[in-house]
């Protein structure tokens, strides 16, 4: 888990805090699709939930927000494993931020499994 190098090796994402039932948190956008985005939850913590069987959160190579924002303090982030499609109006206060190729990848992963439920449920 080696710091990237280069800019080459990083990705730009979209970065907008997501409305919920729990709250708001960061999301980082995937693409978009009709009126609302692809994204997965961006968190710090290790696990999902506060009990022992939680399952683990996906381990982030470096901080998405961690851009050279001034005063920002880099966090160790995790990504949730599961994707989610929701209203372009559920979010807000879009920031730019940046993640290593490889993580990028498994994002997408998370991020094709929500949408292609959201498409196979619009089929229904």
């Amino acid at each position: 888990m080696s710091k990237p190098k280069t800019n080459k090796e990083l990705v730009p994402v979209r970065v907008k805090r997501h409305k919920d039932n729990q709250g708001n948190h960061n999301h980082a956008i995937l693409e978009d699709i009709d009126d609302k985005h692809v994204s997965v939850d961006l968190t710090t913590r290790k696990k999902k939930g506060y009990s022992k069987k939680s399952g683990n959160n996906y381990p982030l190579h470096k901080d998405p927000l961690d851009v050279g924002q001034k005063g920002y303090k880099p966090k160790k982030s995790y990504m949730r494993r599961q994707g989610i499609v929701d209203d372009k109006l559920n979010y807000f206060d879009e920031k730019r931020g940046t993640m290593t190729k490889e993580d990028f990848a498994q994002a997408k992963i998370y991020g094709d499994r929500a949408k292609q439920k959201y498409l196979d449920n619009k089929k229904k």
